[in-house]
């Protein structure tokens, strides 16, 4: 549930596109395309699982304005800027449980995902088959989540040094609406962020880190009586990351790696069949998650002003959604979720390690000061 405009999920850490490549002083702008998956799947048996991805695919824009720091002073950021990114995708998501049998659950939708500044938002509308024939869907289903983050930070810079610290706001929410179940949830949490980069010759290394807590409030319901339940459940997100990348006269790589870690008291998406089931039995999830990601970003010069871009991430995690029910009659159950597996499969799928794959391009187009 990063910072990034091209990230799989709106619960995903990660990167702007290109963004440890500092743009020449100036004007500038950012186009950029990306393909993105993420997967969520649990073993139901030896040889079956259940499993549910999403597939977005981004159009990403950006304008801004960036005034160098004096020359050796910090390692690399400019010392001040401007700047608006946007990124709009269309989804498809899937649902199944193996090869289609009576008694299983199913689901497919199309939805959208909205990226711009520091909010990002995800929805989608699933037509859900809860066992029946197959192509016979039993409802619809509308899925949601969404973050907003604001951030006030303060910055340093010593000769070929900088550390920057902030104070974090996080607004995290989820919702999840069927015919036979509803539930909202919302909160507030707050926290830190702080980051130190150096840069020695033509190399620049990263480390950074931000942790945010607090509560969020839900509300939820479910058959026969749809009796709201509201409460307020702790919750929690934090990062730490480690980079270096590298400059010459036209051609520049960054190579970054993330641990990223989260508790919350909703599925924000990609829900699997034993989870929608769950819901409209009257279960409460509470969901903690543990990624891994790695980026890779590659730019060259083509001339000054003109600069294209590849980006690579690859992801994968697990997750542990407890689910427990507010009457006290059903018993608790623990789902062992594997975060990872969408785009790869097949013979590669072993060798990669099962990840989820963002892969974008992109060009930068710089405006030099003074024109």
């Amino acid at each position: 549930m990063g910072v990034d405009l091209v990230s799989a999920c709106v619960l995903c850490a990660g990167l702007v596109l290109g963004m440890d490549l500092a743009p020449p002083p100036g004007w500038n702008a950012q186009l950029g395309a990306a393909y993105a998956t993420a997967g969520r799947r649990i073993h139901l048996t030896p040889d079956r699982d259940d499993s549910a991805d999403v597939t977005p695919k981004f159009l990403l824009v950006g304008l801004g304005q960036n005034w160098p720091a004096v020359e050796g002073w910090g390692a690399g950021t400019p010392a001040g800027e401007w700047k608006f990114l946007a990124a709009i995708a269309p989804s498809h998501d899937e649902q199944h449980q193996g090869t289609f049998a009576l008694g299983q659950t199913t689901a497919t939708g199309t939805g959208r995902y909205e990226n711009g500044g520091n909010r990002r938002s995800t929805s989608s509308t699933d037509l859900v088959n809860l066992g029946g024939e197959e192509h016979t869907f039993s409802e619809q289903r509308a899925l949601a989540a969404e973050r907003v983050d604001v951030a006030l930070g303060w910055r340093h810079r010593w000769k070929g040094i900088e550390v920057s610290l902030s104070a974090v706001y996080v607004q995290p929410s989820g919702s999840n609406t069927t015919a036979l179940a509803f539930d909202i949830s919302s909160g507030n949490l707050f926290g830190a962020a702080l980051e130190a980069r150096a840069r020695q010759g033509a190399w620049t290394f990263v480390l950074g880190g931000q942790r945010e807590s607090g509560s969020i409030d839900v509300a939820e319901q479910n058959q026969p009586g749809f009796i709201e339940r509201n409460f307020s459940a702790d919750a929690s997100l934090e990062n730490y990351r480690l980079g270096a990348g590298w400059s010459g006269q036209r051609a520049e790589v960054f190579l970054s790696a993330m641990y990223d870690r989260s508790h919350l008291p909703f599925l924000g998406f990609s829900l699997l069949g034993t989870e929608v089931v769950a819901y409209e039995q009257g279960y409460h999830p509470d969901s903690r998650t543990r990624q891994y990601f790695v980026d890779l970003t590659a730019r060259y010069a083509v001339t000054p002003q003109i600069r294209p871009s590849v980006f690579v991430r690859w992801s994968r995690g697990t997750e542990t959604v407890t689910l427990t029910d507010a009457s006290g009659l059903l018993p608790t159950k623990v789902l062992d979720v594997k975060r990872s597996g969408g785009i790869v499969a097949g013979a590669t799928s072993g060798a990669l390690g099962e990840p989820d794959l963002t892969i974008g391009l992109g060009v930068d187009i710089n405006f030099p000061v003074g024109h």
